[in-house]
């Protein structure tokens, strides 16, 4: 960068210590319109692209280059502008030596000048060095000079003039192809958090890990043990930090564990289990304990020795971490506390003489990073122009920082008129930062429909983190609309789905919706709509008062019990009930009870799990109610259920999981509407009966672990609903699926099954997305599978018998998942080459012999798996598979893996063993490209260049650490 030879760079005093950009621009300033390299650095900068540019007229002195070849060393992305006058800037002419000597990623826009005219020093670039000649530069740096300027003439970029709208589209394209090249679309809003580095390099110091240049470094052994605690106000990224640390070093450690919700863990649950999840992560397997004395125990002896790292998350007091004394664990073993408040370690400082206990806060975010989050959010990505950007800066400092808020705040403002964004500005500029973020998200609750705001606040008071297929039986029954209410809540990020039909919401959500619940009638719980916590409810289960509560989680410590019928002369508005204890004092069975006696006439969905004695449920009144859990209920006498049956006739719920004494079918006396039936681990449960056949609106039957169970009812295949069937661990041998049989089953899963075979009928089932069959003693699948035209999923994990799979299986037209693990399968059929959709294969510690030729072109494949494959040999090409981003060839014998440098920038997750050694591909083998794109494979690793391949390693390092 220079005017003559002027840098035009900020004066040394406000010089970084450590200068690290991500893209380094040079040009000649004398030539080169300014308002061209004005636009081009504030479109970087204005899309999250951290660029050097030097602009204020300093004169170059010797002391001012070493740092500009300090910048050029740690920029990611060297962009020189060549123009007429370019070689006349001894600067300039060093500057790119230095981008070729340092190998960075050099991409050249040649402004008024093609690549000939600088390559071959032709036209300007000739006089200029005679000039330089002249002028008294030795033969040898001209020379070198010049070799850099060729080197960077052969790397494809961008040329000016042949874009038909110019500068603007110009800069465009380049701040388009940069984004991509750093990833910059890939920072998720919670993934990848803009801003994140910083913590991370700080953290990395708190823990003694050795981290260098983004990345840990290798071979290094962890030495005594460290507790961290990460506090800072909610909503500001504590979790996300330490999932980015957890997945980064945890391969340091033997063995590691992030416990989640510790604070919810301890209120809902106890000790015992907390412990039962330590122990489980640690050992790799299920552990269950007799008391929290045992655990305790068993901690000290089996982990004693061992390094390993724990995440403690959502911690709300002393106690919970005193539970899991840091002095259990060997030397190198590293505890992270994730408190809600500060200096909960404190506790340990007394007692833990030789342990060093750190503490870091995370502050908020800096007024760029929030800007860009909130660009993302209220512009879904778009530059924002003119006033508008002005009012997006304003809008996310006044946010306040907090990454979550910052979120909130641009998801409510998508899509409205800058009237409002100005509105929403003034507000916040006239209210506290945490009061006005309260009055946003209260707002954005007010804007939604009466029935939406329902559905909110029984999410968050009782429904978070659960299957919101269940609760939206309750929601339906009470015509509430769920299926617009949830897609309404999930529009404007008040609630997410997640993966199994999760709900789930922020925790300054939930409190915001409790409270709301709560401002109802503050000082009388008894008056409002929703009551959750023991504290409220226990002086509102004694109150002479009818009450106004519709929804009751009455889930105590300890029994508790209370008059009936002041309980249910009170609650006559009561539609949703959880209890885990019987609080119903004094009621006997009496078989003569008519409806008449019963209460709780309004009740949809009753939650009584461990239910003592089933016949309590005739003091209901059950006729309104559609859902019914009564999972590991200990009753042993169910005489009465026929009698429960026929009260409640609108069931379409029945959730009777690890019933261990149900010896009799439920189903017979079910109610003719029942939808899902969930007998999961009803262990003394022989068979399911006839009668199912009847069940015309049975959409989900689960009868996993039910052990006895060896056949299913010959007619069930008429069940004209029937859309999941789950046989996991029972003793079916075969299912037979005749024509016509089964019409909409989308689901079957036969999991640990043993016996279990599939016959050719399986090609009847036209409807179904989704097979698995893991651990079963399947040797071979039929022939006819390949008419399975819907199948998404076919998993076969653990199928140690399965040697092959049939050619038909490339008919599978919509197949996108298809998991093989540790079977015995060698080859892939060629007819792989046809599934055109698929998008994940994992064949982890099979018996494949070579990369599988048939899926080297199918485009939208993302993951393959082929870890521990001992007997995989040869070359890896991986040039046609344009979507991957997962490559795992760890403990393989690959000796080639053959790559283009749009992969090298998309791979997410790569592991190979030291010895594969990286090929680039040609430029013709790649995927077409326009001649406006710039494409940088320069520095590609090259086969035989091992020097080259070792520093692709390095810079893959970030994807390679923590998987």
């Amino acid at each position: 960068m220079a005017g003559g030879d002027n840098h035009s760079g900020p004066p040394s005093a406000r010089w970084p210590s450590v200068i690290r950009y991500e893209v380094f621009l040079s040009f000649r300033g004398e030539d080169v319109r300014r308002s061209f390299i004005q636009f081009l650095y504030e479109s970087l900068t204005a899309s999250g692209i951290y660029t050097f540019i030097d602009y204020d007229g300093i004169e170059i002195g010797e002391e001012i280059m070493p740092k500009i070849f300090e910048v050029i060393r740690h920029s990611e992305i060297c962009i020189p502008i060549f123009s007429k006058d370019f070689a006349s800037s001894k600067s300039c002419l060093k500057e790119v030596e230095k981008m070729v000597e340092c190998r960075r990623t050099i991409m050249p826009i040649f402004y008024d000048v093609s690549p000939s005219v600088v390559g071959k020093q032709q036209e300007s670039y000739q006089q200029s060095f005679c000039n330089l000649a002249a002028a008294g530069v030795t033969s040898a740096t001209r020379n070198n000079w010049k070799e850099a300027l060729q080197s960077v003439s052969r790397i494809r970029g961008w040329e000016l003039e042949k874009f038909k709208y110019g500068e603007h589209e110009l800069i465009n394209e380049v701040v388009s192809t940069v984004r991509r090249l750093l990833r910059k679309d890939d920072l998720d809003v919670t993934a990848h958090l803009v801003g994140m580095d910083h913590h991370v390099q700080e953290m990395m110091k708190k823990i003694g890990v050795h981290y260098e240049d983004g990345q840990v470094v290798e071979g290094q052994m962890l030495s005594g043990k460290h507790v961290v605690e990460i506090s800072g106000l909610p909503g500001v990224g504590k979790s996300t930090l330490a999932v980015i640390i957890y997945n980064k070093i945890r391969h340091l450690f033997d063995g590691w564990s992030f416990l989640k919700d510790i604070h919810e863990m301890f209120k809902e649950r106890t000790l015992l289990s907390l412990q039962e999840d330590l122990i489980g992560d640690l050992q790799k397997k299920r552990c269950t304990l007799r008391s929290s004395a045992e655990g305790t125990t068993l901690i000290k002896y089996k982990f004693g020795n061992m390094r390993v790292l724990i995440i403690l998350d959502d911690v709300s007091n002393s106690e919970q971490i005193k539970a899991l004394d840091p002095r259990w664990f060997g030397l190198g073993s590293r505890i992270i506390v994730i408190s809600m408040e500060s200096n909960l370690v404190d506790i340990l400082a007394n007692d833990c003489d030789d342990i060093l206990i750190e503490k870091y806060e995370v502050n908020q975010m800096n007024d760029d990073h929030a800007f860009q989050l909130f660009c993302k959010h209220a512009l879904r990505g778009k530059p924002p122009q003119g006033e508008l950007c002005s009012l997006a800066r304003d809008i996310s400092l006044a946010a306040g920082g907090l990454p979550f808020v910052v979120e909130v705040v641009g998801s409510f403002l998508y899509g409205k008129s800058i009237k409002f964004w100005k509105e929403a500005l003034d507000r916040m500029d006239r209210e506290p930062f945490n009061k006005e973020v309260k009055r946003i998200l209260k707002r954005r609750y007010e804007d939604l429909e009466e029935n939406a705001q329902k559905i909110f606040l029984d999410i968050a008071c009782f429904f978070m983190g659960k299957d919101k297929t269940i609760p939206s039986y309750m929601w339906e029954a009470c015509k509430y609309d769920p299926c617009k209410g949830i897609e309404d809540l999930n529009c404007k990020s008040l609630v997410r789905i997640r993966e199994n039909d999760e709900l789930w919401m922020h925790n300054q959500l939930k409190v915001l919706g409790r409270q709301i619940v709560k401002e109802e009638h503050p000082s009388k719980p008894f008056k409002r709509s929703r009551l959750w916590n023991q504290e409220d409810i226990e002086p509102v289960l004694n109150e002479r008062k009818d009450v106004a509560v519709e929804a009751l989680s009455a889930t105590f410590d300890k029994p508790c019990s209370f008059p009936k019928r002041r309980f249910f002369n009170n609650f006559s508005k009561l539609r949703y009930l959880k209890m885990n204890h019987a609080i119903i004092k004094g009621y006997k069975q009496n078989a003569k009870s008519s409806r008449e006696d019963s209460f709780l006439r309004g009740l949809k969905c009753l939650e009584w799990r461990g239910c003592h004695n089933i016949s309590s449920l005739l003091a209901l009144h059950l006729s309104n109610l559609v859902v019914l859990d009564l999972s590991w209920s200990t009753s042993r006498s169910w005489r009465c259920w026929r009698q429960i049956m026929k009260r409640a006739k609108k069931l379409k719920v029945l959730i009777l999981k690890g019933c261990h004494w149900l010896a009799k079918s439920p189903v017979s006396c079910a109610p003719i509407n029942l939808e899902r039936l969930d007998l999961e681990g009803c262990s003394s449960l022989p068979g399911i009966g006839r009668y199912i056949s009847k069940l015309r609106n049975l959409v989900s039957l689960n009868i996993k672990f039910c052990s006895f169970v060896r056949e299913l009812p010959e007619d069930m295949g008429s069940l004209e609903a029937l859309k999941e069937l789950y046989i996991d661990g029972t003793s079916i041998e075969a299912i037979d699926f005749p024509e016509g049989s089964y019409g909409k089953l989308e689901v079957l899963s036969a999991c640990n099954c043993e016996c279990f075979s599939l016959s050719d009928s399986i090609s009847n089932l036209k409807s179904l997305l989704y097979l698995a069959l893991d651990d079963t003693k399947v040797s071979e699948l039929p022939y006819s599978i390949g008419l399975l035209e819907n199948l998404q999923t076919l998993s076969l994990k653990n199928c140690r018998s399965l040697w092959k799979l049939p050619y038909s299986v490339g008919s599978l037209e919509e197949l996108q998942v298809m998991d093989l693990s540790d079977t015995v399968v060698d080859e892939l059929p060629s007819s792989v080459k046809y599934l055109r959709n698929l998008k994940v294969l994992k064949m982890p510690r099979t018996f494949i012999r070579e990369f599988p030729g048939g899926i080297k072109n199918l485009e939208r494949l993302e993951e393959i798996d082929f870890s521990g494959c001992r007997c995989l040999k040869g070359k890896c090409n991986i040039t046609g598979l344009w979507s991957l981003r997962v490559l795992l060839l760890e403990y393989t014998d690959i000796s080639r893996l053959i790559v283009t440098y749009r992969q090298y920038c998309s791979l997410q997750n790569v592991r190979l063993d030291g010895s594969v050694r990286i090929s680039k591909a040609g430029t013709t083998e790649g995927a077409p490209h326009q001649s406006n794109k710039c494409e940088t494979t320069t520095w590609l690793p090259g086969g035989d260049d091992s020097e080259t391949v070792e520093r692709w390693r390095s810079d893959r390092s970030k994807k390679v650490i923590g998987g």
